[in-house]
């Protein structure tokens, strides 16, 4: 029974990263260059103390996963963002890739083809050193 208990603990702890595994990932200085030549929209999922913290990415949009409307209001907002296309081409960037793998499988869910997470975020993760150690232009 024990056995049984930590296997189900594992599962639910992977669940969130299997959700998100379909999302590719996209470094930093890619994603600069994929921005700057028109190619992809990046979309910052964090929220305004985080923003106003580290400065966003040049060009980036602004739509804060955590917020009063939740995934409805994040959703509406990103749509407002491309112009109601799901098929535009987007990078979701946050602090370290939790909650733009998170917000990229959501937008996945709901009709968006062609979503890319940003894994490293902007202060680094396992993924590499991030966008602010990467020293990428901000605002």
């Amino acid at each position: 029974m024990r056995h049984l208990r930590l296997h189900l603990l594992i599962l639910l702890l992977l669940m969130p990263f299997a959700a998100s595994a379909d999302v590719p990932l996209l470094p930093p200085d890619q994603a600069w260059r994929e921005a700057r030549s028109g190619q992809v929209l990046i979309i910052d999922v964090r929220n305004a103390p985080e923003w106003a913290w580290t400065g966003v990415p040049r060009g980036a949009a602004r739509a804060s996963w955590w917020q009063i409307g939740g995934e409805s209001g994040f959703l509406e907002d990103v749509l407002a963002l491309v112009g109601q296309a799901r098929d535009r081409p987007i990078a979701l960037i946050c602090a370290s890739g939790v909650r733009s793998s998170k917000a990229a499988a959501f937008l996945r869910a709901n009709g968006f083809g062609n979503v890319r997470d940003i894994g490293e975020g902007m202060l680094g993760s396992a993924a590499g050193p991030g966008w602010l150690k990467r020293q990428l232009p901000l605002e």
